[in-house]
């Protein structure tokens, strides 16, 4: 099979086998009310051509919704901003099927006004709230809201519905022991508890008519205690065809899963093999989905045989141009998805609209248009992200760009952090980064240092410092001692053979140094003088980190300050007393300081000067790349 040849769904014909997942975004009004922003980025997706693209959720009721800024589909007003959206994406001839969604207890009262439900009163991990059970009639209730959601999808122009049973939102809560204690027809053994989601099935058919394509959003594997295994679900994926369903689409998990889904360390395709079990049980296309980030990989997955369908939501919120690059076979010029997660699940945890990380068009297909042409020439000191996406978007706008970076290769600390355990994605956007530089014409100089000097001799007609930071040094004596040593450092030379080394510091940083020296100390302990670790790590990668240090035995102290470094101990400050521990190796992972001097030199020299990155403040990786293309797309010489 090949990702770019055609497939049916029922009577639907994609043109490719490239579908895009259903991704809440959070661009609705808060009603629900289908927005301008909303039709934007679906059409930028649409004009590249996906085989089929879900939007979704769409909340059925008003109890399905978690959070106001979701597509609605559960009242007859949606209906003109829904046919909106779907003449836009049809305007470039791709069908579109909209995600019917009820998040049972996933929902927040504060947002519903009213407590979440559920299929029983089992406590919720995610919101920390007990939903109140489902009554029959209800249920009742629920099963027919899903049909009038159907109805509504069809009237607006939808070529297709997918029910989601995945994530542990409704149909989950149903299916799982863990979330059904009910004791009447919808509880108990197997059967029963599949009785919710069979029935929403047939009664959306009812509804929709023998021709309309139904797909539906599976777990493969909830990955919770007393939740559905892979062998469970090969017995529901047959009922679930026979009921109505032509397309199963397979993930794996829930939100509270303590098994990491889609974050970075998570293997590329690695979940794959869930799809590929219930499609050997099965006669309808299944689709296979989650951390599938590149175009080669999901070829690769085809050419398996055993499912007909790729899903990929993430790949194209970084770069909504794959399809077209990638039937053209320029690969290399794809900006590649890095699964940091801080711009697409971060946002939907903190309820803000989604972007990406690397793409800040994502989401802003409007307002971050790119600027106007200029003229002139900008020298850039810092080859980290901020320094790589100020020399792209100057350089798409025309100007002549040189760009500084001291050490051998583009990157900056991108390149440290790609060599932690589970992190190397990061690899993957300098490596884009320094091809993209190069073709666009940006004159790189590594191995050269920036001074003031040179650059007024230059004569450049701007100076944009991205500097980024440098290691900092805390206020403890003996931090100049040999067995002291950065961070930075630590990874960057590739400290190896050690002893016992202590970590001053339980930062992002100091989590991440952990990790790295893991494998190559005989014990690595972290000190963390407040009262818990990784407070700057993102939500959805935090517990991982987390997880990674204690599953590699790293030891961890918390509310403890280092007070002294001797030649072959640490002093220690725990609850007002003193102790001493014995270490071969101290690692410094207190907070970096912005590498600003050049910066102090340039303001006597009159040259224009700006700022951008964390050389200005402390900024996340999202924050230090859409700074800089806001600073390069709006200056102005």
């Amino acid at each position: 099979m090949n990702l770019w040849e055609s497939v049916r769904i029922k009577d639907l014909e994609l043109d490719s086998r490239l579908i895009m997942l259903a991704t809440h975004l959070g661009y609705c009004d808060e009603d629900g009310m289908v927005t301008d922003r909303l039709v934007d980025f679906y059409s930028e997706r649409a004009k590249h051509q996906p085989g089929l693209i879900i939007v979704g959720g769409c909340y059925s009721e008003h109890l399905g919704m978690s959070t106001p800024t979701m597509i609605g589909i559960s009242k007859d007003e949606h209906l003109e901003g829904l046919q909106r959206l779907t003449d836009a994406i049809h305007s470039y001839d791709v069908p579109v099927a909209a995600q019917l969604y009820h998040a049972g207890r996933y929902a927040h009262s504060i947002i519903l006004g009213e407590k979440a439900v559920s299929s029983s009163e089992v406590k919720c991990r995610l919101t920390r709230e007990t939903p109140r059970a489902l009554t029959l009639a209800e249920i009742n209730r629920t099963i027919e809201n899903f049909g009038n959601a159907a109805r509504r999808a069809k009237h607006a122009g939808f070529d297709a519905v997918e029910i989601i049973g995945s994530a542990g939102y409704l149909i989950n809560q149903f299916l799982a022991k863990a979330t059904n204690k009910r004791n009447d027809e919808y509880g108990g053994d197997f059967g029963s508890r599949s009785k919710f989601p069979l029935e929403i099935v047939a009664q959306v058919r009812k509804v929709v008519g023998s021709k309309f394509p139904i797909l539906y959003r599976m777990s493969g594997e909830d990955f919770v205690s007393e939740g559905l295994t892979l062998e469970d679900n090969k017995i529901l994926a047959p009922k679930l065809v026979k009921a109505g369903v032509d397309c199963l689409n397979i993930t794996g998990g829930w939100h509270e899963t303590r098994v990491p889904q889609i974050t970075m360390n998570v293997p590329r395709g690695g979940y794959t093999y869930l799809a590929e079990g219930i499609a050997s049980v099965v006669d309808v296309p299944v689709v296979a989905c989650n951390r599938i980030n590149s175009v080669r990989l999901a070829e690769r997955i085809l050419l398996r045989g055993k499912v007909q369908l790729i899903g990929m939501s993430r790949g194209l919120l970084a770069d909504p141009a794959l399809p077209t690059k990638a039937r053209n076979g320029l690969h290399s010029d794809i900006l590649p998805c890095i699964a940091c997660n801080q711009g697409c699940l971060d946002k939907v945890f903190m309820i803000e609209p989604v972007t990406c990380t690397l793409n800040p068009l994502a989401g802003n297909e409007t307002e971050r248009k790119l600027g106007p042409s200029g003229i002139g020439r900008i020298a850039i000191i810092g080859g980290g992200a901020a320094g790589l996406e100020s020399a792209r978007v100057l350089r798409l706008r025309g100007f002549d760009v040189t760009l500084f970076e001291q050490s051998n290769r583009l990157g900056g600390l991108l390149n440290l952090a790609a060599k932690v355990p589970g992190r190397g994605e990061f690899a993957a956007y300098v490596i884009y980064m320094e091809r993209e530089l190069k073709k666009l014409g940006v004159e790189i100089r590594l191995n050269e240092q920036a001074t003031v000097g040179k650059l007024v001799d230059l004569e450049f007609d701007c100076i944009i410092v991205a500097a980024g930071t440098i290691a900092g040094a805390p206020p403890i004596d003996g931090v100049e001692m040999a067995h002291v040593t950065s961070a930075y450092d630590a990874i960057s030379f590739g400290l190896d053979n050690l002893s016992t080394v202590s970590i001053i510091g339980g930062s992002a940083l100091g989590c991440y140094v952990g990790l790295y020296l893991a494998s190559r100390a005989n014990s690595v302990h972290i000190f963390e003088s407040d009262e818990a670790l990784g407070v700057d790590l993102s939500r959805t990668t935090r517990w991982v980190i987390l997880k990674g240090l204690k599953e590699k035995g790293i030891h961890t102290h918390l509310n403890t300050q280092v007070t002294e470094i001797d030649t072959d101990y640490i002093s220690l400050l725990t609850e007002g007393r003193y102790r001493k521990m014995d270490t071969t190796t101290v690692v410094l992972a207190t907070r970096p300081q912005p590498n600003d001097r050049i910066l102090k030199r340039l303001s006597k020299t009159g040259i224009r000067t700006e700022v951008v990155g964390s050389v200005k403040e402390s900024m996340n990786l999202l924050d230090v790349i859409h700074d800089a293309y806001d600073l390069a797309n709006s200056l102005q010489l």
